[in-house]
């Protein structure tokens, strides 16, 4: 019965509010007509129907529900549904349940286990979450959402700060890096760019025309950006003159990826993993991710897809965020179990451990800070959860 009511509640979602009120299609990722899309006034058809009613030659349009004009460029993907459409598709397993201490393939020298001793944001001062990072050497978190100020700037402690980035400065943060000396990058997806901030807020330099949707960033140890791009299907990597404000160069490092979104690199090794989402044969979703490890020369040396992960462990593999410990240990947070994992060190990789099998409700984010513990940003309650590892 329980299973019948659950089933017929993801029904009403997807009449209600997963399907385009113009044409009666359902939203999906791909193809990209199919997407959803917002309108300034707030409603949301998909993108094709979007065209169709859009002036070819003045590029304005009219919504068909408000009248309002607008112009082509002021629409922006509709996240929030694009989110919601993964969850309702996506198929998690509520039978599964974990042993006293959670279960490991192995015997291995992987974490034991995490426990919680900070948490800061909520409603109001955090708004749909979507990426975090941290401050080295002051230990100060940053947090992109979609508040009026779209980077939340909160202490060690959790005592918000400051803010930077209005809506028309930053459009849809979904990523945001931190380099050695202090820069703040993010990936906004509203106007498909790569934006280097100062540490007071100052946009420097804005990179456009090179992504369709870039998604994933981090730095490497020679203070390059690595920029995943989920439309693209690429790996690039931007080097920056930041005093300058320059781009210098540009290079797809992988062009063949399958909408690549987390991504992390290892600050001893130099290696990185890229979190690949699969789209099932005959789903219109993105349920199944493969972690994708790439050695410091870029060179695929391991990967693991649900399939692998399956005869390892009692579980489908549905990564949402990807982290390396100072140690190199591997952690990630898996959005369907609601779950933290920890796949071990590079050596031994994968050898699963479960660290944390309560408390979070749809991890999106995680950052490994530099006393050992673990910074994970949780969209379904809007907090910043800090974890100790024991």
């Amino acid at each position: 019965m329980a299973s019948e009511a659950s089933r017929g509640i993801l029904n009403e979602i997807e009449a209600n509010l997963l399907e385009c009120k113009v044409c009666f299609e359902k939203y999906c990722q791909h193809p990209r007509e199919r997407r959803p899309r917002t309108l300034p006034c707030g409603h949301v058809m998909c993108y094709e129907c979007a065209l169709s009613v859009t002036h070819a030659h003045y590029l304005r349009l009219e919504c068909p529900f408000c009248r309002r004009l607008c112009s082509v460029s002021e629409m922006t993907d509709c996240m929030t549904l694009m989110h919601l459409e993964e969850i309702v598709w996506r198929a998690p397993n509520p039978t599964l349940t974990w042993p006293p201490g959670g279960w490991r393939t192995r015997k291995s020298a992987v974490p034991a286990v995490v426990k919680l001793s900070d948490a800061f944001g909520g409603w109001g001062q955090l708004i749909n979450p979507t990426g975090v990072a941290f401050f080295k050497k002051s230990g100060v978190v940053m947090v992109v959402h979609d508040g009026k100020k779209r980077m939340a700037i909160f202490s060690p402690k959790g005592k918000y700060l400051h803010g930077f980035g209005s809506k028309g400065c930053i459009c849809y943060p979904l990523g945001v890096t931190v380099t050695r000396d202090g820069y703040i990058i993010i990936t906004d997806a509203g106007d498909v760019s790569v934006k280097v901030f100062s540490s007071r807020g100052r946009n420097t330099l804005t990179v456009k025309n090179s992504f369709l949707l870039p998604w994933g960033i981090q730095t490497d140890g020679q203070n390059r950006i690595l920029v995943t791009d989920a439309q693209a299907g690429t790996l690039t990597r931007l080097e920056v003159d930041f005093l300058k404000a320059v781009l210098l160069r540009s290079q797809i490092l992988s062009a063949s990826l399958s909408s690549p979104r987390e991504i992390a690199v290892s600050e001893t090794t130099g290696f990185v993993i890229v979190v690949e989402h699969l789209k099932e044969s005959g789903d219109r979703s993105f349920s199944r991710t493969r972690l994708k490890l790439f050695n410091n020369k870029m060179q695929v040396v391991h990967q693991i897809d649900s399939f692998g992960s399956s005869l390892l462990a009692p579980f489908h593999l549905c990564v949402s965020a990807v982290a390396f410990d100072k140690e190199d240990n591997v952690f990630v947070a898996d959005s369907s179990l609601k779950a933290l994992l920890c796949l071990g060190k590079l050596k031994e990789f994968p050898s699963f451990r479960m660290v944390l099998s309560h408390g979070l409700l749809r991890p999106v984010a995680l950052a490994c800070g530099a006393d050992n513990s673990l910074i994970v940003l949780d969209s379904g309650d809007h907090f910043v959860k800090i974890y100790r590892v024991c």
